[in-house]
């Protein structure tokens, strides 16, 4: 069972989605790097911000095309409810992967 620290900075990680996405889990990866909860949940959700935040900007391009005006609330929508998945895991002290960064990291 993880200390209510830990699993409140693993929290942060993902919520960071919301505010600070890609920078607050990058600090959380170098100063709790010793701390395996914390550093598990702040790479996956690095990851996931990053292939998050591609897919947007994909999908803004594509607006040119209007399939982006299909395309970006998906992404959207299913950044939300992963972050949200993200969250509830993490709360339980699970090991939470994200299902589209899978097993390349970690």
């Amino acid at each position: 069972m993880e200390t209510g620290e830990n699993r409140l900075l693993a929290v942060l990680a993902h919520v960071s989605m919301f505010f600070l996405p890609l920078i607050l889990p990058l600090v959380l990866m170098l100063v709790k790097n010793n701390e395996p909860f914390v550093r598990h949940h702040a790479t996956q959700a690095l990851v996931f911000h990053l292939i998050f935040w591609a897919a947007s900007a994909i999908s803004g391009f594509l607006m040119f095309v209007l399939i982006g005006f299909i395309l970006l609330p998906i992404v959207s929508i299913f950044g939300l409810v992963v972050t949200i998945i993200a969250v509830i895991r993490t709360l339980d002290s699970d090991y939470y992967r994200y299902p589209i960064s899978g097993h390349w990291i970690d």
